[in-house]
């Protein structure tokens, strides 16, 4: 058997102790408070966008190129937590494009696209033609909920519908051209 040559012999003696003087030394720091493992988590703030809003930068992306809306027809808009003055945290669009239908998502500031092979309506929306959410919010705030409280908006076939986020859930519907109570 060959021996072992000393330089080889010296690194792995050198990597052993370094390893060892790692596992069993720890960073001086006083106990207590903020000792031990700490979140270090950073809350994510919640941004809610009216759809007017939303709707001109999709508009921006399609001007810039990053979005292909040609031949786009839109079919369903849902929002998420829509707020009395028709700030949602989501939107949400469905679309048919090019004999293909897909989920447009607008959230936290971002538009993104996701493929959908799930039912949609069969009619187009005009969304030029429609009563806007905020519009809406406002001509019947007595109707769709008390300040402070959530809903969720969904217009499909020509009609809004809106769900509160209360003990006792409770539905409105709209005629979207216009915006009278069904």
């Amino acid at each position: 058997m060959k021996p072992i040559p000393p330089l080889i012999l010296a690194i792995c003696c050198i990597f052993a102790f370094s390893v060892v003087c790692g596992c069993t030394s720890a960073p001086s720091q006083p106990s207590g408070e903020g000792a031990g493992i700490q979140d270090i988590t950073r809350p994510v703030l919640e941004t809610k966008t009216d759809l007017e809003t939303a709707l001109e930068e999709l508009d921006m992306l399609a001007g810039e190129g990053l979005e292909n809306v040609t031949g786009m027809q839109v079919v369903m808009v849902s929002g998420t937590a829509v707020t009395e003055t028709a700030s949602a945290g989501t939107w949400v669009l469905g679309v048919r494009q090019e004999n293909a239908t897909s989920l447009l998502v607008y959230s936290r500031g971002t538009w993104s696209r996701f493929a959908w092979s799930g039912a949609l309506p069969d009619e187009p929306l005009h969304l030029d033609e429609i009563v806007m959410p905020g519009d809406l919010y406002r001509l019947h705030a007595a109707t769709i909920g008390i300040p402070g409280k959530q809903t969720d908006l969904l217009l499909e076939d020509g009609t809004y519908t809106i769900r509160s986020h209360s003990d006792r859930p409770d539905a409105a519907t709209f005629d979207a051209r216009t915006g009278e109570a069904i």
